[in-house]
C-alpha cells in the first residue's frame, strides 16, 4: 500500500537548542531519518518519504529517495512552527494516500497496511500519562475523508495558538491535542474510535504503536515482535541504529553479506549487552 511518510528536522546550532534532548549533531539526525524511512519501505515498498525543513538545513547524508519540502522555523518555538508545517502540508496534500507524521526518532517495525483499511480519520498514540496523554510522535492521517483530517488538524493548531503559545518551543503540541481529544488517559482506555467534531479519532495504545523500549541494551537483543511502531524516543536514540543493523537492515537486501553484517551486528550487540548489565550490577561504567 502506498503511503507517505513525512518528517520533520532543522539543524539547530548548540546556542538555538530548546530541549535538553536536543543534543544530537545534524548528521546524526539525518542518519535516524535515514534509518526510519528505510525501515518503511520495507514494509511499504511504494512509501513516499518527505522531510519538513528550512531552506538552510542540508539533507546531505539521507540515502533513502526523499522529497524536501521548505517552511520558515523559528528555533525559539520549534514545536509550534513544526505544527504549522504540518498543518500546511497536509492543506496542500491531494491525499493521494494516507500520511504519516512521525519523529526522526523511529522504526517502523510492522506494515501499516490493515490499520489503515479501517474507518478512521486521525489516528492518535495514547499512554497513562495525566497531562500529556497523546504523543505527537506518531500520527496518521487516512485519505478517506481528507475534509474531516484538514478541519481536526486546523482545530488542534488554534487550540495550540490559543491555550500553549508559552509552550511553542516543546510539549505544547501534546496538550493542544489532549484539548481537541478532550478525554483522559483513563478514558482512551475505554475507547476505540470516538467521533470529535465530524472527524472520527482512532485511539491507538502507544504500546503497540508508539512503542518506547527501556534504556538498556539487553531490550533489543531480540526483534521487537507485536510492536509496529518503535520510538527511540530521548536517550533511547543511541539504540536505534542498533536495532535497525541487528534486526531490520538485512531485510532490504537479498546479498549475503547483508545477512553477515546483520549477523556481525548481534553479535556485538550481546557482548555490549553483557558489559552494560555487569556496569549497572557493579556501579561502574562499562
Amino acid at each position: 500500500m502506498s503511503m507517505e511518510f513525512a518528517t520533520f528536522h532543522v539543524a539547530l546550532r548548540s546556542d538555538e537548542a530548546v530541549h535538553p534532548n536536543q543534543t544530537l549533531q545534524h548528521l546524526e539526525y539525518l542518519s535516524m531519518i535515514d534509518m526510519m524511512l528505510r525501515s518503511a519501505r520495507l514494509f511499504h515498498p511504494a512509501m513516499t518519504g518527505t522531510v519538513l525543513t528550512d531552506a538552510q538545513t542540508v539533507l546531505t547524508g539521507i540515502s533513502a529517495s526523499v522529497r524536501r519540502v521548505e517552511y520558515a522555523i523559528n528555533p525559539q518555538r520549534l514545536m509550534y512552527d513544526r505544527t504549522m508545517a504540518q498543518l500546511n502540508h497536509l492543506l496542500a496534500s491531494n491525499f493521494a494516500m494516507p500520511l504519516v507524521l512521525l519523529d526522526s526518532d523511529i522504526l517502523i517495525n510492522a506494515s501499516l497496511a490493515e490499520l489503515v483499511r479501517r474507518p478512521f480519520d486521525v489516528a492518535l498514540t495514547w499512554r497513562t500519562n495525566v497531562e500529556m496523554p497523546i504523543n505527537g510522535g506518531f500520527l496518521l492521517l487516512n485519505n478517506q475523508r481528507p475534509g474531516a483530517v484538514r478541519a481536526f488538524f486546523k482545530r488542534f493548531a488554534s487550540i495550540y495558538q490559543r491555550n500553549y503559545a508559552d509552550r511553542a518551543d516543546w510539549f505544547g503540541d501534546q496538550l493542544a491535542l489532549r484539548d481537541a481529544v478532550g478525554l483522559s488517559h483513563e478514558q482512551m482506555v475505554e475507547h476505540d474510535i470516538v467521533e470529535v467534531e465530524g472527524c472520527r479519532v482512532l485511539l491507538l495504545p502507544c504500546d503497540t504503536y508508539n512503542y518506547a523500549p527501556d534504556n538498556l541494551l539487553s531490550d533489543i537483543m531480540e526483534p521487537i515482535e507485536g510492536k509496529a511502531v518503535l520510538h527511540f524516543k530521548g536517550q533511547r536514540k543511541r539504540l536505534m541504529a542498533w536495532y535497525w543493523n541487528a534486526h531490520l537492515a538485512d531485510r532490504s537486501s537479498r546479498w549475503p553479506t547483508s545477512r553477515v553484517r546483520a549477523w556481525l551486528a548481534r553479535r556485538q550487540l550481546a557482548w555490549l549487552s553483557e558489559m552494560e548489565s555487569r556496569s549497572r550490577k557493579t556501579g561502574v561504567r562499562a
